[in-house]
């Protein structure tokens, strides 16, 4: 970790190492992770027969990878070909590939889309995501796996953290058993909460798909079910489901601090229509001391959709406000900007009327010149260690991964590479210290949306 600090400003960890330390955590949610049609077109690679979705993440990545347990809301399943969107959705594996790499730590399966792919897309997302290696819940194998599994805990910086998540149903469909998924249910859910106060949470975050699609407002049947998570001891209610934003809240419940968000909505999807083309990251620190829970530093961060064709894909770009086009120019085009202007406008109307305790992020100056480099190229390290492992990230040691990030090239060849640096004498020092790391036949290259090249003397 300490040489990881000495490489944060060669690497692509720039902005991710300052996590969280000590009794204390930094929480990220975002809202519905969605794979419609034109997106899943959009991320296929015609030259490698292949689908690629991480530079959707690319401009978000660095607030998703510092935070100590980022969380996702899988709105799709994974239950092979054929790919298809809406209303049942079967998402290349690809697509979670790309949330992992992006930072997230654990991702949550219950939505009214679990069922899309019958008893086999249940198993096939869970196979999926165990491959990945990342945490998961709210759908189960079996009753066994969920009695061992569930609440999802995730220990970090001494504290434990429960992770519930239900939803409000499947959309009339539903699979047979020995399969389980966790749907809004008072005795399980009590259950549940007295299990995860049994095993020693000092936080408990309850993830609900809930609500009325396209409404910026919760309903009465949301604060019912916020009240009750309550009651039974939750810290945060975390919603999903209306693919709009809905307010956030920092309370006061019985004495102790809660947080609720309404909801959070669409973090990706191809929803076009206004309120409907973005969501928000939500962070929060949470620590314990003396045996008393706090919630502070309650932020959001506004992010638009923008669906943009490159080489051999169409990538669509989670934005964070920023001028894209004084670094690229042309990247958005007069209607898009006005599109983003008005998705963030309405976010903030919102947010000023209706939410309590937030306070909206905005792209630090580190920030922006960080996006410059993604937007105009940059130079990086590539070795022949690493060539030739294409799309497979797992054939990378966990000691060598955080060194590389993938690359998909215009003419559609992937590459690892190492390093996002400015100029050729960075990418130089950083070529020295992989050197130091016994690293071998080293080649500086230039890494653009527009070319992907050698750098010779």
């Amino acid at each position: 970790m300490k040489l990881f600090a000495t490489l944060s400003l060669l690497f692509i960890s720039i902005c991710t190492l300052a996590q969280t330390a000590g009794n204390a955590v930094e929480l990220l949610f975002v809202g519905d992770v969605m794979q419609h049609g034109g997106q899943i077109a959009g991320a296929y690679n015609a030259k490698k027969d292949s689908y690629d979705y991480r530079d959707c993440f690319q401009f978000v990545k660095p607030v998703i990878a510092k935070a100590d347990i980022a969380i996702a809301n899988l709105e799709v399943t994974h239950a092979g070909k054929p790919y298809k969107g809406y209303p049942q959705f079967s998402a290349p594996p690809e697509l979670s590939e790309g949330l992992v790499d992006a930072g997230f730590d654990v991702i949550i399966t219950a939505n009214n889309h679990s069922c899309d792919g019958g008893s086999k897309g249940v198993v096939k997302t869970l196979d999926v995501l165990d491959k990945l290696g990342v945490k998961h819940t709210g759908t189960f194998r079996s009753k066994a796996e969920r009695e061992k599994n569930y609440p999802l805990m995730v220990e970090k910086n001494g504290l434990k953290v429960a992770i519930l998540n239900y939803t409000y149903g499947t959309n009339g469909l539903s699979v047979a058993a020995p399969l389980i998924i966790n749907y809004i249910d008072s005795t399980v859910m009590k259950a549940d909460f007295k299990k995860a106060k049994s095993l020693g949470a000092d936080l408990i975050i309850c993830t609900v798909h809930w609500g009325e699609e396209y409404k910026s407002l919760p309903n009465s049947y949301q604060k019912h079910w916020e009240a009750f998570c309550y009651r039974q001891g939750a810290d945060m209610v975390i919603g999903s489901h209306p693919h709009v934003l809905q307010p956030v809240e920092t309370k006061t419940v019985g004495g102790k601090p809660k947080l609720t968000a309404w909801s959070l909505g669409n973090f990706v999807s191809n929803q076009r229509d206004r309120y409907k083309d973005g969501g928000m990251m939500l962070t929060a620190k949470v620590s314990k001391n003396n045996g008393e829970l706090s919630i502070d530093g309650v932020n959001h961060w506004f992010t638009w959709v923008f669906p943009r064709q490159e080489a051999v894909v169409k990538p669509y770009y989670i934005l964070p406000e920023f001028d894209y086009n004084t670094q690229r120019e042309g990247f958005l085009d007069d209607a898009s900007k006005a599109q983003m202007a008005q998705f963030f406008a309405d976010s903030r109307k919102l947010f000023a009327e209706h939410s309590k305790g937030t306070t909206e992020q905005l792209v630090s100056e580190e920030q922006g010149n960080y996006f410059g480099l993604l937007l105009k190229g940059y130079y990086a390290i590539e070795t022949e260690q690493a060539a030739g492992v294409g799309s497979d990230w797992k054939k990378l040691t966990p000691e060598t991964q955080p060194f590389f990030h993938k690359v998909l090239a215009p003419d559609g060849s992937y590459h690892l590479v190492s390093g996002v640096c400015a100029t050729k004498e960075q990418a130089e020092s950083a070529k020295t210290l992989l050197e130091n790391l016994h690293y071998s036949n080293l080649q500086l290259v230039f890494v653009s949306p527009k070319e992907f090249k050698i750098v010779t003397e």
